[in-house]
């Protein structure tokens, strides 16, 4: 039987939520990030249009959102594992990996009072999902307004 835990399951709590916090104000950077590097890219190829204009922005988009997303999963994971939520990073990483973008097949369960951080890392992980569709749908709208009919995007 595995020792008790220090931490109390309030204290637990308390911690996800400011976590959840932490990687919202990372991933807020990042988007940052993609709004400054689609209005550059917009700046030094303004002639692009049709698919040399959407493939290299979405590309570009979803790299940044990418990396956000891996820098989020490796904060929950180092957390899990310094805790001793999960004895092995890497298996706190593919915990994580798996509760963050809710695929959820993880064999690995945490141990108590760290229980309450599973859902909490979903819940991060939609919200940062969300995130990334109002972007992405953000860069396409500003695409659409640089283009003002469907024909003149693919000259």
């Amino acid at each position: 039987m595995a020792p008790a835990s220090p931490f109390s399951e309030a204290f637990v709590i308390g911690l996800g939520i400011a976590l959840i916090g932490a990687c919202l104000a990372i991933h807020a950077f990042f988007m940052f990030i993609v709004l400054r590097a689609h209005t550059a890219f917009l700046r030094i190829f303004p002639r692009a249009h049709g698919v040399g204009l959407i493939v290299p922005t979405t590309l570009l988009a979803t790299g940044i959102i990418a990396a956000s997303s891996f820098v989020q999963i490796g904060a929950w994971g180092m957390v899990l594992q310094r805790l001793d939520a999960i004895h092995d990073l890497r298996d706190a990483l593919h915990f994580s990996a798996t509760t963050f973008t809710t695929l959820g097949t993880s064999r690995i369960e945490l141990r108590l009072p760290f229980r309450p951080l599973e859902p909490l890392e979903a819940t991060n992980g939609l919200l940062t999902n969300g995130l990334n569709a109002a972007i992405l749908f953000a860069i396409m709208a500003s695409l659409g307004r640089r283009h003002a009919g469907f024909d003149e995007f693919f000259r």
